[in-house]
């Protein structure tokens, strides 16, 4: 249904390529961006600058969260980027 679905839509509305990195953050954000509990904020439609700088302050320490201080010191400036734009670039709810 899916494919049949995106078949329809104009090539702008094709949602983007899930970067590899995604993968860390699915679980608890989901792959749509939307968080799987009231603790996990919706990433989905967010702005770009405002990811970016949230991830970067969980990188460098300046926010705590376990997982996200780890996870994203794992990633290159580049993958920390694919996710940004991956997630600004789905429709919010």
């Amino acid at each position: 249904m899916v494919a049949v679905l995106a078949g329809l839509l104009p090539a702008s509305a094709e949602p983007p390529a899930a970067p590899r990195f995604l993968l860390a953050c699915a679980p608890c954000h989901g792959f749509d961006g939307i968080g799987h509990d009231d603790r996990t904020p919706n990433l989905a439609g967010q702005h770009r600058d405002y990811l970016y700088g949230q991830l970067v302050a969980f990188r460098s320490g300046q926010r705590k969260h376990p997982q996200m201080n780890f996870f994203s010191g794992q990633m290159t400036q580049e993958e920390l980027q694919a996710i940004v734009d991956y997630y600004s670039a789905l429709s919010g709810r």
